[in-house]
């Protein structure tokens, strides 16, 4: 028995109509790539630039602004101290200073401080010459070595400068 051929390429009604619809299908395809896909590319770039900027992070979080306070100031009494000299002679500093404190809350503590604070201040002028306290140089060797003696003095607490109102060598 012999069979029959059967074909395997289906039926066309037209001729030239499956190569139009391909045609046509490949055009829309690429029109609605173009129409939705560039400016979702777009804004995942501009929402990548905002994240790594810290912009977008900022703005989803909704954190409270810092609000800068500024520095807080102590005036510490009057020191009077005779300095240190070899020929028996009287000599005399007298410093009138203020501490530059870097917040509110380290107030109190420095205030408690303040006997050995200026314990600090008068033990060190006794030990310094009055060469040693002569010029520019010598107000700003002073200022640096009385910074880092009060730190310590009071620490934690964090003392930024100290400031002279008056310094008078006598």
């Amino acid at each position: 028995m012999a069979k029959s051929p059967t074909s395997t390429k289906p039926q066309e009604s037209e001729p030239g109509t499956t190569g139009e619809a391909d045609a046509a299908a490949t055009p829309k395809k690429r029109s609605k790539l173009l129409l939705f896909g560039i400016p979702a590319a777009v804004l995942l770039l501009i929402g990548g630039g905002l994240w790594f900027s810290g912009i977008l992070p900022h703005l989803l979080h909704g954190h409270k602004p810092v609000v800068a306070t500024g520095p807080v100031f102590i005036k510490i009494p009057e020191i009077v101290a005779n300095l240190n000299v070899p020929s028996g002679q009287d000599s005399y500093a007298k410093l009138e200073a203020t501490l530059e404190l870097s917040s509110k809350a380290s107030v109190s503590q420095v205030q408690h401080d303040m006997p050995r604070i200026i314990d600090v201040f008068q033990t060190y002028l006794r030990a310094m010459r009055p060469s040693e306290l002569r010029g520019a140089s010598g107000t700003y060797r002073l200022r640096e070595a009385l910074i880092d003696r009060v730190r310590i003095a009071v620490s934690p607490n964090v003392v930024r400068n100290v400031l002279f109102e008056e310094l008078i060598v006598q």
